[in-house]
């Protein structure tokens, strides 16, 4: 009996694909109104890069040149490097690889493009692009295309608090495996809820199959000092994040007889910071706050309502104007908060 048995180990564009609610449409709903449904769900930014970049180190990093491309791209100079950059626009187009580089296509692209107008000699025009910073340019932009490019710099911090995670007395036992403690990594979870769907992709759940005891974990890097984390909590919604993992876990738990009588513990961050990167820290979400976060406190929504706006656009197809909205037929009231 695996408790990852009844999880999906995918890869992450499968797993956006996946038409469902999550942690993040649930945030971008509640910040951006239900528009946000019909724009694109990939993101990016440096700190998101960063925190896939360490938790990728840390799960499966066999995986990491799949998604990441580390190497130095030296670009060559002047023309060469136009020239260069509009071959690899082409073969973006054309689909191509490098075979598509012959000396034929080069030179019309060069004719086409106006380089070295006043040479015809074609082995003269051929010395300006035989220059192997030209070729190792093209060859390695085409191996990198589609991945993450990355400094040496950020490679090296992000192993760095890979490595502090696995191995600092605080954190290491978490990612021990033993006959009795089962650990996944990056398990997405599928679930029906208020019937409609949504989905959860975890970071770390640990199965202690002994006590019978489900720990979830979400890791996080991040530039704050680690006393300040729970700005971060709050500013990013991460309390929705909680509530979504720990549903996710509760369906299992629900619905798989052998797992009926495991108990979900406290829902743990461990966070490491990239300004103190040598000392991790665990932040624990106390239960007796997690109500507040399913029904929503002050002007903060809460979990229930967000799936609720979800539910609704998607069902009515209605994403130009709020759930709320349609409800109160327009009419609002300002309340004390």
């Amino acid at each position: 009996m695996k408790f990852k048995d009844y999880t999906l180990t995918i890869p992450d564009h499968e797993y956006r694909e996946i038409p469902a609610f999550s942690y993040s449409l649930l945030k971008d709903i509640d910040e951006n109104g239900p528009q946000t449904l019909l724009e694109s769900k990939t993101k990016s930014s440096e700190a998101l890069t960063f925190g896939s970049l360490v938790d990728i180190l840390l799960t499966a990093p066999e995986t990491k040149a799949d998604k990441f491309w580390t190497k130095v791209l030296t670009p060559p100079t002047a023309s060469l490097l136009e020239l260069a950059n509009a071959l690899l626009v082409d073969l973006t187009v054309l689909e191509e690889g490098f075979s598509y580089l012959t000396h034929e296509n080069i030179q019309n692209k060069i004719k086409n493009m106006g380089l070295w107008s006043s040479m015809v000699n074609k082995e003269k025009i051929q010395a300006k692009y035989d220059d192997p910073i030209f070729w190792n340019y093209m060859k390695e932009s085409i191996e990198a295309k589609g991945k993450i490019i990355i400094s040496q710099e950020t490679l090296d911090a992000a192993e760095h608090c890979a490595d502090v995670l696995k191995n600092h007395e605080y954190t290491k036992d978490y990612f021990v495996e033993t006959e009795d403690i089962e650990i996944l990594f990056q398990p997405s979870i599928v679930y029906k809820f208020k019937g409609t769907t949504g989905k959860a992709r975890l970071d770390l759940v640990i199965v202690d199959h002994k006590n019978k005891i489900i720990k979830p974990f979400d890791i996080k890097t991040g530039s704050e000092l680690p006393t300040k984390f729970m700005n971060s909590f709050y500013k990013f919604k991460y309390y929705l994040q909680v509530i979504s993992y720990l549903v996710a876990l509760q369906s299992i738990t629900e619905t798989i007889e052998d797992f009926k009588d495991y108990k979900i513990d406290t829902f743990k961050f461990l966070y490491i910071s990239k300004k103190l990167p040598d000392v991790p820290c665990e932040f624990e979400v106390p239960e007796n706050i997690l109500n507040s976060f399913v029904d929503g406190w002050g002007e903060n929504t809460g979990f229930m309502e967000l799936v609720e706006n979800y539910k609704y656009a998607t069902e009515n197809q209605i994403f130009n104007v709020e759930r709320k909205v349609i409800e109160k037929k327009g009419k609002l009231k300002i309340e004390l908060i």
